[in-house]
């Protein structure tokens, strides 16, 4: 096993709120939901500036990490905003293109999304080319996805987070919380829920739709069901899978 020094980094995890129940629903039309699930991955993982690096794709959920720095702190505030009207932007599309009427491709509005933003430290580290990320603060973010927030759409960002990245002049609907952590103590956190966005940002434009994206639409989804549509499903899952490797440092 190969260590590298601990670095200051910001710490994202975006995370599918109702996956597993998603799953669990459609387990008859599982191609489907998780062609879905994919899509929405991407469509976070594509809004994410060049800096903040996918470090990994956890079932529902992506790890994002990126370096210490000025500069960067804006672009993680771009990012982790923006990963909101990215998922909802691409969800809203594909139920606008949606020409099937199974149980997963007439549920995708049961999807969401939850951001947990951190800083702290992070050590990298190699096991038989394998690169994973450990440490204390790798921890806090993931025990923060299991908090006391009664809610399936919120930002959530720790104090030492929201000092870096809070936009400036905001009026946002900030509530402060004390998260308890299984094995890391109490943790103040900032939450804002519902609509979250920046007060500069310009709303994308209402899906299109027309015959033509619907059946680009059954002709993906009902390709699935062939023989060969599993394979077909993993080359698009790998191709998720690759751009987090490729932007990994």
């Amino acid at each position: 096993m190969s260590e590298r020094n601990e670095t200051d980094a910001h710490i994202l995890l975006a995370d599918i709120s109702g996956y597993t129940r998603f799953l669990r629903e459609n387990r008859v039309t599982l191609r489907h939901a998780n062609y879905i699930v994919s899509e929405l991955l991407a469509a976070i993982m594509q809004r994410a500036e060049p800096v903040i690096c996918p470090e990994k794709i956890e079932g529902d959920a992506i790890l994002f990490v990126a370096p210490a720095g000025q500069v960067i702190d804006a672009s993680v505030r771009r990012s982790m905003f923006g990963f909101f009207s990215a998922f909802y932007r691409r969800r809203a599309q594909l139920i606008a293109h949606n020409s099937c009427p199974c149980e997963a491709c007439t549920t995708i509005h049961h999807l969401d999304l939850k951001v947990i933003s951190h800083f702290g430290k992070v050590l990298r580290y190699t096991v038989n080319n394998f690169e994973e990320l450990a440490g204390f603060d790798i921890i806090v973010a993931h025990r923060l996805l299991k908090n006391s927030v009664e809610a399936t759409r919120y930002l959530m960002v720790t104090d030492a987070a929201w000092a870096l990245v809070r936009p400036e002049n905001h009026a946002l609907p900030v509530e402060s919380h004390v998260e308890q952590c299984e094995g890391v103590g109490d943790i103040s956190v900032v939450v804002i829920r519902g609509e979250v966005t920046l007060p500069d940002e310009q709303p994308g434009p209402p899906p299109k739709t027309s015959m033509t994206y619907r059946i680009g639409d059954f002709a993906i989804k009902h390709l699935m069901l062939l023989p060969f549509g599993e394979r077909l499903f993993r080359q698009n899952a790998r191709g998720v899978r690759a751009k987090a490797r490729h932007f990994a440092p």
